[in-house]
């Protein structure tokens, strides 16, 4: 061996990753000392022996056909950790499992002789520190969607009355300010209205406030189903409620809405056994005809509402 040729045995040697040379028989010719400290085989003990006879493993006909194509087409190949594991076990590890390698192998030519380069390189490390990357990803990941709904919860209840979960009065103030301020831009009319059960305070004296907040649960389920999904009902508290009815054609189509309103709390509530006999006062005021201001406007509603009060209930007026 020259100068030249023992600088680069030596180099191969030193190298830290696993380096193997066979021939057209798969006769090991190179095993470097990194394979001899992974694998507890010494150098002279698999020289001249069959690769297959070393590592049955290679005899299975996915790693045969790789190195017939190597050696005899010169197709170079890489097999990937991900897919094969590990393809040399340190000598203390059972489990193939527990290793990750990657593995090269590419053709050598000395004249007209053909070899086969095999390299090792161990990556259980790094696919350890991915591994735990990935896992601490998708720990963050969840934290991360558990403060999210955390907070959408809070912000949900903030934003809700408890008892219906419609719209509280912070959530309706803001709803009904981006209604007119839309309505502003686009020339369009909306309806204002302020709800109030009329005799309410008397379900609750005769049969409970549990009965009385599963009679405010049911209104709210009937006032919501006779509006759009464009419009918004809201409960301000007790036995009260308001509304904002968008893009209107006409101030009276208020009056059509208002109407359902009055019907569905004109039927009974059936509650254990009790049949229970409601009404509703409704007081409106239109956009921009009445005001521009929100508070201006659902004070008019107020004022409206007050007046279907004292002049025999269960109706709707518009304000003055």
């Amino acid at each position: 061996m020259d100068k030249l040729g023992s600088l680069v045995f030596q180099a191969l040697d030193k190298t830290n990753v696993g380096m193997i040379i066979v021939d057209r028989d798969l006769k090991i010719l190179f095993w470097n000392q990194w394979l001899e400290r992974l694998s507890g085989k010494k150098r002279v003990e698999v020289l001249g022996n069959k690769l297959s006879d070393v590592y049955p493993r290679f005899k299975m006909k996915t790693y045969s056909d790789i190195l017939q194509n190597v050696l005899f087409h010169g197709q170079s190949r890489f097999c990937s950790s991900t897919l094969h594991k590990a393809f040399f076990l340190p000598k203390e590890v059972q489990d193939e499992n527990a290793i990750k390698q990657n593995m090269r192998i590419e053709p050598l030519y000395e004249g007209d002789s053909c070899y086969a380069l095999i390299q090792i390189s161990d990556v259980t490390t790094t696919y350890n520190r991915v591994y735990k990357l990935k896992s601490l990803i998708k720990e963050m990941e969840v934290e991360y969607n558990e403060i999210k709904t955390s907070e959408e919860i809070s912000r949900h209840r903030s934003l809700h009355d408890s008892l219906t979960e419609l719209p509280n009065r912070l959530y309706f103030n803001d709803r009904l300010a981006w209604a007119i301020s839309y309505a502003q831009r686009n020339g369009d009319k909306l309806a204002i209205m302020f709800l109030d059960l009329d005799d309410f305070k008397e379900v609750n004296d005769t049969y409970g406030h549990d009965i009385g907040d599963r009679v405010l649960k049911e209104t709210a389920q009937r006032l919501r189903s006779c509006i759009r999904s464009t419009d918004t009902i809201a409960r301000l508290g007790g036995d009260e409620f308001t509304v904002v009815l968008s893009q209107l054609k006409d101030d009276k189509d208020a009056a059509i809405i208002a109407e359902k309103f009055v019907k569905v709390l004109n039927d009974p509530f059936e509650l254990n056994g009790e049949f229970i006999h409601l009404s509703i006062s409704i007081g409106i005021s239109i956009y921009p005809r009445d005001g521009q201001e929100p508070s201006y406007l659902l004070k008019k509603a107020d004022m409206a509402m007050y007046k279907v009060k004292a002049n025999g209930k269960s109706a709707f007026e518009y304000i003055d």
